[in-house]
């Protein structure tokens, strides 16, 4: 009879030569493609419980090594081979070979892992197939230009109440040691208004009866809590620690509102539905077309959960990754004071002393340049991640170093890095530097990823864009932006502290500081 020590080796031999075997057939079927090995699948949980070091890079590799990491092998796809514990997948940067696998939902759909997003209820992010095709299809009517046009005038409406209050009327020059506190707020309350028709003013923080929290500091403990429901199990949240069970309960909180709402409002819409189709104006907003086309599709419609699966989707993605990215596009032409000159010119060659209105939009390109370049610096979905249902060829140029061809078997794991290819030399000339201008050509646009591409680009993508041009041709045709500098700091170690993002379920900075300074008129 064995020892226990000798029956535990035995079984450690076992797993070994079953997890290289697993290994091993799976890189058998790559020839071209340079490959990478390290311990820990980088998205594997498990990744984030070790050490980060040269054998397990993380998460944070995409962003450290982004000009070293593909260019040091020659070569724009990567095979990551985990020792230990993940799957063998291929990491690719080629812009077109993205937006080629983006480009077809049904032959590169999104893996399981990637599905976790679901915890609320299905929905248009975290499905696939014709589940995804019956989502995206009620979905998509919820976003129209009557809806860009009331982001317009919402945001307008936030900026001016944001102005006179008590922060920044005292006086022509503020400092502020965060300004996300701002973007983050505006961002909640557009999302707030013209998501729910919930139209608080910007001093307004008052709590629901269906909730036990304020609603805004109840959406932020939620975005908090998103990337730990993503990496761990639910049981985590019912351990008797104090943080997580404020997570637990915000969470909680929120599904126990958006549930009543989304009752509130069929009850609602049996009325207010007319014969045409229309709605009333306070059931324009993205939840009230959202339930109105579910119940139009009759038995093919959206359940409770699947609806509140797509609003917590919304708010959160139209919440958090539009204000980080706002609060970064200011850092940028902060730093970039001729940038910044540039387009204040362009306001006012546009607008002069006028109100800019939604009309206004399409002539305001370079501020929406700006926010494009900064996206592309700082893509807040930073990686994606989709199979082949099938064995296909991807063909994109100085793909490997000996081809411009890779195949890639059936339920291959395919890594797209928005970081590397919205930083790929080969497309974007001096990729780190800040430069709008890039965007003038409307080809250039072809290969911008920073809002996914092809069928499943974000549903959100103008809302957001709109919302950004509207709030940031108010501040900087009205405020000069700055940073302020330390004793010996430059604007380069400036960037480096308070623009190096974290990366989780999304990229995001830290809190930003900003010295804004009012335009004489």
């Amino acid at each position: 009879m064995l020892s226990f020590s000798a029956a535990f080796a035995l079984a450690l031999l076992a797993l070994v030569i079953r997890r290289a075997y697993k290994v091993y057939t799976a890189v058998k079927s790559f020839k071209d493609i340079p490959r990478y090995y390290v311990l820990v699948d980088p998205l594997n949980p498990l990744s984030f419980l070790l050490p980060i070091f040269s054998w397990n890079p993380g998460l944070d590799q995409a962003w450290k090594e982004w000009d070293t990491l593909y260019s040091r092998y020659n070569t724009e796809a990567l095979l990551y081979v985990p020792l230990l514990a993940g799957h063998v997948s291929v990491h690719c940067s080629s812009p077109e070979a993205l937006r080629m696998v983006l480009g077809d939902a049904f032959l590169f759909s999104k893996p399981e892992k990637v599905l976790a997003l679901n915890f609320m209820g299905s929905n248009v992010v975290a499905s696939t197939g014709e589940q995804w095709r019956r989502h995206r299809k009620i979905a998509a009517p919820a976003f129209d230009n009557q809806s860009y046009a009331n982001v317009w005038e919402v945001t307008s409406r936030l900026y001016h109440e944001m102005v006179i209050s008590e922060e920044w009327k005292s006086d022509d020059r503020h400092y502020f040691a965060s300004f996300n506190q701002f973007t983050t707020r505006l961002a909640l309350l557009v999302i707030s208004a013209c998501g729910f028709n919930m139209h608080l003013r910007w001093d307004e923080s008052p709590t629901r009866k269906e909730l036990t929290n304020p609603i805004d500091s109840t959406i932020v403990m939620v975005s908090k809590t998103v990337q730990e429901k993503v990496i761990f199990p639910n049981w985590v949240f019912r351990l008797p620690i104090e943080f997580l069970q404020r997570m637990r309960v915000a969470f909680a909180d929120l599904e126990t509102f958006l549930h009543n709402e989304i009752s509130a409002k069929k009850a609602e819409l049996k009325n207010d539905l007319h014969f045409d189709g229309s709605l009333s104006e306070s059931n324009k907003t993205v939840f009230g077309r959202l339930v109105a086309a579910s119940q139009q599709e009759g038995a093919k419609g959206l359940d409770d959960r699947e609806i509140a699966g797509n609003l917590f989707i919304f708010f959160f993605a139209g919440h958090e990754t539009t204000a980080h990215t706002l609060v970064a596009t200011l850092a940028m032409l902060a730093i970039h004071q001729e940038e910044q000159n540039n387009v204040y010119k362009h306001i006012m060659s546009v607008l002069g002393d006028a109100e800019p209105t939604f009309e206004d939009y399409n002539s305001l390109a370079p501020v929406l340049h700006c926010f494009h370049e900064t996206i592309r610096l700082f893509p807040a979905a930073y990686v994606m991640l989709r199979s082949p249902s099938e064995d296909t060829a991807i063909s994109a140029s100085k793909l490997t170093p000996s081809s411009d061809t890779v195949v890639l078997p059936k339920g291959t794991e395919i890594v797209l890095d928005i970081i590397g290819a919205a930083r790929n030399p080969r497309i974007y000339p001096d990729p780190a530097s800040f430069k709008p201008s890039r965007w003038n050509a409307p080809s250039a646009l072809d290969n911008f990823l920073g809002f996914s591409s092809g069928p499943r680009v974000c549903l959100g993508r103008k809302f957001a864009t709109v919302e950004a041009v509207c709030f940031l041709t108010w501040l900087l045709r009205e405020w000069k932006v700055d940073v302020k500098l330390d004793a010996g700091e430059t604007l380069g170690s400036w960037q480096q502290k308070y623009l190096k993002p974290t990366l989780g379920i999304t990229l995001k900075t830290g809190d930003v500081p900003l010295l804004l300074t009012r335009r004489s008129a």
